[in-house]
């Protein structure tokens, strides 16, 4: 197996694995973990305090999963353009964008939802607008790496089948 082919195939794995687990932390993960019993006890509470922290904790590890994801995809673009495969370099905009959502989630939006937690500011209107800042980062982390795995970048471009008989 060449550099290339298996470049390609670690763009694809990386992408659509990486998108395969933000699906299933947004869909089943956090919603389990922090189902409408919990979110329906009051703040302050042992168990609602728990949920929170641990789906703060599996975002904390989805985002650095996704940077670190990100970082191989882009280098699997970079690397397939250098040998020639079309559309490789332009590949590389979809994870980077993906890469960029997760950083401004892990250094910039987690911090202040778990910030305005600890002072006790749940019920605060910044509160509500950062989780769903934090929520809509997460579904644009998904479209790009949904576009990045169709998109992906393919050594079998360079060699066309021969038409069959």
């Amino acid at each position: 197996m060449s550099i290339v082919s298996i470049a390609s195939l670690l763009y694809r794995l990386v992408t659509a694995g990486l998108l395969g687990a933000q699906l299933f932390f947004a869909a089943v993960a956090a919603q389990v973990v922090f189902s409408r019993e919990i979110a329906a006890r009051p703040p302050g509470d042992p168990l609602r305090q728990q949920a929170a922290d641990a789906v703060g904790g599996m975002l904390a590890r989805l985002d650095a999963a996704t940077l670190s994801c990100a970082a191989i995809a882009v280098v699997c673009s970079v690397l397939l353009a250098r040998n020639g495969i079309p559309g490789a370099r332009g590949a590389a905009l979809f994870p980077l964008l993906a890469g960029l959502c997760a950083a401004a989630s892990a250094f910039l939006v987690t911090p202040a939802i778990h910030a305005l937690r600890v002072a006790g500011r749940t019920g605060d209107p910044a509160f509500g607008r950062l989780h769903a800042l934090s929520a809509a980062l997460l579904l644009l982390e998904m479209i790009f790496l949904l576009v990045a795995a169709i998109r992906a970048p393919s050594p079998a471009a360079l060699f066309p089948r021969a038409p069959s008989l």
